[in-house]
């Protein structure tokens, strides 16, 4: 039985030619024939971000853990400089029946006075003693914080009287045993309530606020370089820091700067690298009409977190009163770049290889910002790499 040949036409060949090329087509991208080129180029963008974020002041708390009532003498978020009177302490010991013992011993000296002086009329003496009992009435109504005033003040004004007055009566040989002693005794009951009151003053300028939330001593200037992002999510949270309970329970009022404060960023993405020394936009959540300048002063990384730390010199305003609070950080930026597939990780640096010499050498770089396969680089060694150099994809 003869066999049947079987001819392999033309076409075939043509086919077959086809389907190899569309197989190379397809595998060619995944197969590596050496090393590829790219090239460094100069890019441009803005971002956006809302964050958590944290404020940071300069406000150094006035505290008593003796004092059991305040007379303010400042009032609220004005200004003040240093020495200034800011509230006047009575301290332990001091009580209400102090100036309820100096009323008593004015009463009798008045009463006394009607006594002493029967029918005679006097109107230097009545003049006299009508100032005391103006000065006297500030004094009690201050004391007992039914108005506002300065304590030191009138306490100057209602001694001046009371020797005028006693000088009066010495003058005019009116001086009597009795009345010596009531005027003791009530100068005694003055210095009593004197003796239990300390004048606070300002240690340094700024605005003044006797309103505390705890983080004062802990969220201060001098130890934000000793903070880590689980202290700022502390603040987030509602938690107590080393010194709030302490700063709620004796503190009095705060100095603030206004001038100069920082609002420290907290973000989860362990990308977000921010550039110290640039300048930033910032808003904060319920103050859209202010706008803020914001420096980058330091960046730390941790927990996979990223904490950065942005210095604003501009008044506070009415942001003395914020702690916790979400801000709006924006940024138009313009830098060198390169694909994402241009970046490598050499033990912890990011970096990219320049095709200077066979193999190439590795440039570490900060990545700024990541948008579309674009990575927005910044060489850590300033000109090591520039716009149109070649590099290489390994």
């Amino acid at each position: 039985m003869r066999r049947r040949r079987i001819r392999v036409k033309a076409r075939f060949f043509v086919f077959l030619a086809i389907l190899l090329i569309a197989i190379f087509l397809l595998v060619r991208p995944h197969i590596r024939f050496g090393l590829r080129e790219d090239v460094v180029f100069t890019a441009t963008a803005s971002y956006d971000e809302v964050m958590d974020a944290v404020i940071l002041r300069d406000e150094p708390v006035t505290a008593s853990s003796a004092t059991v009532r305040v007379e303010y003498v400042a009032r609220e978020v004005s200004a003040v400089s240093e020495g200034d009177t800011i509230a006047n302490l009575f301290t332990t010991g001091y009580t209400e029946s102090l100036l309820t013992r100096l009323e008593t011993t004015r009463q009798n000296i008045q009463s006394y006075h009607k006594t002493l002086l029967g029918t005679i009329v006097d109107t230097n003496l009545d003049r006299l003693d009508a100032v005391i009992d103006m000065v006297a009435e500030d004094f009690k109504n201050i004391a007992a914080q039914k108005t506002r005033g300065n304590l030191q003040s009138v306490v100057e004004q209602l001694e001046t009287a009371m020797v005028n007055r006693q000088e009066y009566l010495r003058q005019n040989k009116r001086d009597d045993t009795k009345l010596t002693k009531l005027y003791e005794e009530e100068n005694t009951r003055l210095n009593s309530i004197q003796s239990w009151r300390q004048v606070s003053t300002a240690a340094q300028s700024g605005v003044v606020s006797f309103h505390l939330d705890g983080y004062e001593s802990d969220l201060t200037p001098q130890l934000m370089e000793s903070l880590a992002p689980s202290d700022i999510r502390m603040v987030l949270n509602g938690e107590p820091l080393a010194h709030s309970a302490t700063v709620l329970r004796d503190g009095i009022y705060r100095i603030v700067d206004q001038e100069k404060w920082y609002a420290a960023v907290l973000s989860g993405n362990a990308s977000w690298n921010p550039v110290v020394g640039e300048n930033y936009y910032v808003q904060f959540n319920g103050f859209e009409d202010l706008s803020f300048v914001a420096q980058a002063s330091s960046v730390q990384k941790a927990d996979g977190m990223v904490l950065a730390i942005f210095e604003i010199d501009a008044p506070i305003g009415p942001l003395i009163y914020q702690r916790a609070c979400k801000v709006n950080l924006s940024r138009s930026l313009s830098s060198l770049a390169v694909r994402e597939s241009a970046l490598y990780n050499q033990e912890g640096q990011l970096g990219v290889w320049l095709n200077d010499i066979p193999g190439g050498t590795f440039v570490p770089v900060d990545v700024l910002y990541r948008e579309g396969g674009v990575a927005y680089i910044q060489p850590i060694v300033e000109g090591a790499i520039s716009s149109g150099q070649r590099i290489l994809i390994k």
